[in-house]
């Protein structure tokens, strides 16, 4: 009966003590360590005795931290003191608010209030002076900047680590300032790389932040790949010119490679990508010897070389009662071959000195050399010859193998280049008239011939020998001889 009356006379009186209350925090953001300052204040339109608390509510903590005896005086806002500000741990990590509450002496609630939301956090804030940095490898970068707390408050004093690649640099902040220096290695690696500022302090607040650093590559050597340094000629080469910074990386960028010969003549020069593959085919007839491959960007310059084998190597083939001799080498051919007539009857050497440049072609016409007949047309076998067979009705092939098989087994050193082709006997005169002496010579003056039996009638017989002669291959001439002048008799 007695509870009910009193309660009856609270809800009465209610009206008459409606108080306002405002909280405020001293910061929005508090970190771990720091210590919450709360200020209250309540203002009520009638004379009040009671008791004034103060509640922190987190999202995971709650704590009654502050009681206190009030007594308000009608119409004055009364502030409330406070003496202890609150200091903050883990427990209050994320959103909170402070609730005051007004209440009777008997515990009575009259009025509540909460103040705004403010947060507890355990993040402290890097502001490095440049949050990016171009510089050249081997340049000393300096790493600066200010540590603060989540409100902005300076932080007096933590232990700052500074990571670049796989370099770490540790240095103390002191009234939140953090300077270092950096010396960047001279074979970093170019483009981007991350800086990674750290910091802790002895509350367990931490921060950190990421400084772009972008290296600018330096050019540093060059190297020219190739797929092989000795060729022979008419062979091709595949080349691959390429330019490396310091970190050894390719670096994009477009060289200048020129190929020399052995005697000093250019052979190209273009521009060419780095590390893009170039294909270069030698002629059949490039030059022996060792041709130099630069290749340059600014003031870089490299060189390597490429050996041309040197090959003598003719060709021969018969053809039309001709030899042709070609130089397929890329040297001068100088040599003096013996070239093989033979018929059933007799055999015919015919000594040649060779002298051919590369590609060119020299003919012998075998007419001008023998008599009339059918014959084989051999060669020797020799290093350098290479020899082309032709049959009678048939298409050119080469026979280089069977002249190298012969040489291997101790064959007679000829090669048979045509077999029983006729040859006419398109030689001149003066040839006639002493190959015919040379024959008869040998009928006549052998150990059985007609002048070594009759001495006496050997000058007959050679004066009718020459002018039997004379009248088989040199009526033509003589008879041109006579004709040319009539017709200068007849001019006159």
């Amino acid at each position: 009966m007695k509870k009910g009356v009193l309660f009856l006379l609270f809800i009465l009186i209610i009206p008459y003590i409606f108080a306002d209350i405002t909280i405020t925090t001293d910061q929005s953001i508090y970190n771990l360590g720091n210590k919450i300052k709360a200020s209250a204040s309540v203002l009520q339109s009638n004379n009040f005795d009671g008791l004034f608390k103060l509640t922190i509510s987190c999202d995971n903590y709650k704590l009654q931290y502050f009681l206190s005896p009030i007594s308000l005086e009608a119409n004055f806002r009364t502030a409330i003191n406070i003496p202890e500000p609150l200091p903050v741990t883990s427990s209050m990590l994320g959103n909170c608010i402070i609730t005051g509450d007004l209440a009777t002496n008997d515990n009575l609630l009259i009025e509540k209030k909460n103040s705004n939301n403010f947060g507890v956090t355990n993040q402290l804030i890097v502001l490095p002076v440049k949050s990016k940095v171009t510089a050249f490898p081997s340049d000393k970068i300096l790493i600066s900047g200010v540590l603060n707390e989540a409100f902005g408050n300076n932080v007096l004093k933590a232990s700052t680590r500074i990571v670049l690649d796989n370099y770490s640099h540790t240095i103390d902040a002191v009234d939140g300032k953090f300077n270092l220096t950096i010396e960047l290695q001279k074979n970093i690696k170019s483009g981007k790389h991350t800086i990674e500022i750290s910091a802790s302090d002895s509350k367990n607040n931490f921060g950190s932040y990421p400084v772009e650093l972008e290296v600018t590559a330096i050019p540093t050597y060059i190297k020219i790949g190739l797929s092989s340094d000795k060729l022979l000629p008419g062979s091709k080469i595949e080349i691959i010119d390429s330019l490396y910074d310091q970190a050894d990386d390719l670096i994009n960028a477009s060289l200048d490679l020129e190929l020399t010969s052995a005697s000093g003549n250019k052979i190209f020069r273009k521009i060419v990508q780095s590390n893009d593959k170039i294909d270069y085919e030698f002629s059949q007839y490039a030059e022996p010897g060792d041709y130099a491959l630069a290749s340059a960007y600014k003031n870089l310059i490299t060189q390597t070389s490429i050996n041309i084998t040197t090959i003598r190597e003719v060709k021969i083939k018969y053809e039309n009662e001709t030899v042709f001799i070609e130089n397929i080498g890329n040297v001068p051919f100088e040599d003096e071959l013996t070239f093989i007539l033979e018929s059933e009857l007799k055999k015919y050497p015919i000594i040649k000195k060779i002298i051919i440049e590369p590609s060119k072609v020299m003919s012998i016409d075998l007419s001008k050399e023998i008599p009339l007949g059918v014959y084989d047309v051999k060669i020797p076998i020799k290093e350098g010859l290479e020899p082309i067979k032709e049959k009678v009705g048939e298409t050119v092939q080469n026979i280089a193998e069977t002249a190298q098989e012969s040489l291997s087994n101790l064959l007679p050193q000829e090669s048979v280049l045509a077999a029983n082709v006729t040859i006419h006997d398109n030689r001149p005169f003066y040839k006639k008239v002493t190959g015919g002496l040379s024959s008869i010579k040998v009928t006549l003056v052998g150990a059985n011939g007609l002048l070594a039996k009759n001495p006496l009638v050997a000058p007959i017989i050679l004066t009718l020998i020459v002018l039997l002669l004379v009248f088989r291959y040199g009526r033509k001439p003589i008879m041109r001889m006579i004709k040319g002048k009539k017709d200068n008799d007849k001019g006159n």
